[in-house]
């Protein structure tokens, strides 16, 4: 086993020297995924997104986004980081959010 079964959590391999670089990976991991909040659903990467910042990815991605559809995005170390979620807090119109069959959908009213 590779990560973790929950959330995939990418564990440091067993003959690792320095286990500092696997280690940073699997808290970059967790953090994106503890508490998730999104500034928005939409399918186009911003141009200038800052450090950390995550998306839902829409139905219709583009540029970096293609083949990413309904996955979580985050800018991070200068690129796009992808990620499976099952809720996230929406700051754009602060709603929650869960994934399910059909894709994110709003929970509640």
């Amino acid at each position: 086993m590779t990560d973790t079964i929950q959330n995939g959590i990418p564990f440091v391999p067993e003959s690792t020297i320095d286990p500092a670089a696997g280690l940073n990976l699997a808290l970059k991991v967790a953090d994106a995924l503890i508490q998730v909040k999104v500034q928005a659903i939409q399918n186009d990467p911003p141009a200038t997104p800052d450090e950390g910042d995550m998306y839902i990815v829409g139905t219709v991605p583009t540029g970096a986004w293609v083949g990413y559809v309904g996955k979580l995005a985050q800018y991070l170390d200068a690129g796009w980081n992808f990620y499976s979620g099952v809720m996230a807090v929406n700051l754009a119109d602060s709603k929650l959010y869960i994934n399910v069959a059909v894709g994110w959908v709003v929970v509640g009213p």
